[in-house]
């Protein structure tokens, strides 16, 4: 956090709470683990096909020719 030598700080509001990503939120609380389960296997059924596809041959060139390359990479003049 940078701040200036002198410069208060803003208070949180009362009763917020920074958020910790290891607790549940509240509609995660509600939700049954059956669905999760549920979902997890839909999810798998659908995506699986897909993960066990090979790349295409162009990609995999590129990939090959940016894993072999020792030039720097150019910048973005987009970001």
């Amino acid at each position: 956090m940078n701040r200036r030598r002198g410069e208060k700080t803003r208070r949180r509001e009362a009763g917020a709470r920074p958020t910790d990503p290891s607790r549940p939120g509240p509609d995660r609380l509600k939700r049954p683990p059956q669905f999760d389960n549920w979902l997890s296997q839909q999810l798998r059924s659908l995506y699986d096909p897909v993960l066990e596809e090979p790349l295409p041959d162009d990609l995999m060139k590129m990939l090959e020719d940016g894993a072999n390359s020792t030039d720097k990479p150019k910048e973005d003049k987009d970001r």
